[in-house]
């Protein structure tokens, strides 16, 4: 994948990345890079790309705007959190050892201080990754399909993705939802294993994974962003 940089005449960094296979230009705001990303095929001139940047001011207004809605907030312990749903509170032990101790309604983080809130995102990522796994695993059993890999990820502008690939890729954050969101989640994925798209057939393979899919992604819709605000 080749790179470079493109500053514009309102003064904003753009990483330009090519890629081989891709066919229309993309435009995105990195969080683990901190900047922004333009994705582009390869036939497509460097003229062509800036034209393109230069032309996305509205764009870069409305990302900057919404930027401090998206930081995520601290989490101290004795404050508590969704998981799955579900409200937990979250109390620290200082040990030299990094555990996660879940029990009913307190998740117990023992460790180093400073290190208190990586192990609390750690435990949510491999729970996500544990629930994300199991769904996925059932709804391609039951369509009779299979996926490459299962990723979970720091995503920012979705919770799920399906690539061309077979590559399941899932937001961390979706386990502080309730689980038969997640469970959605997982279905609305593994149809696009079967239909690359958002067809009708495509909606009815969601339905026969998740009958009441509507309701939960409905609620996906009107509080993910909540999400992002709570840890």
């Amino acid at each position: 994948m080749q790179s470079r940089s493109y500053t514009t005449s309102c003064g904003k960094n753009v990483l330009i990345q090519r890629k081989f296979r891709l066919k229309r230009l993309t435009l995105r705001f990195s969080k683990a890079k901190k900047s922004y990303v333009v994705t582009a095929p390869l036939f497509v001139s460097f003229s062509k790309i800036t034209d393109f940047i230069d032309s996305a001011k509205q764009w870069f207004l409305k990302v900057e705007t919404s930027q401090p809605q998206k930081e995520m907030k601290k989490v101290a312990p004795g404050q508590s959190i969704p998981v799955l749903g579900k409200l937990m509170r979250v109390d620290f032990f200082p040990n030299p050892k990094q555990v996660v101790v879940a029990k009913e309604e307190v998740i117990e983080v023992h460790g180093i201080a400073s290190k208190f809130e990586s192990i609390l995102a750690n435990y949510l990522k491999d729970l996500a990754k544990k629930k994300c796994t199991h769904y996925s695993n059932q709804y391609a059993k039951m369509l009779n399909v299979e996926f490459e890999r299962l990723a979970i990820k720091d995503m920012t502008t979705r919770f799920g993705s399906c690539t061309s690939h077979r590559h399941l890729n899932y937001c961390w954050r979706v386990v502080m939802a309730p689980e038969p969101v997640l469970a959605y989640l997982c279905a609305h994925e593994v149809a696009h294993l079967k239909e690359m798209n958002h067809s009708k057939k495509f909606w009815a393979l969601v339905e026969q994974l998740c009958p009441n899919y509507q309701s939960l992604r409905k609620w996906l819709k009107q509080h993910g962003q909540e999400l992002y605000q709570r840890f």
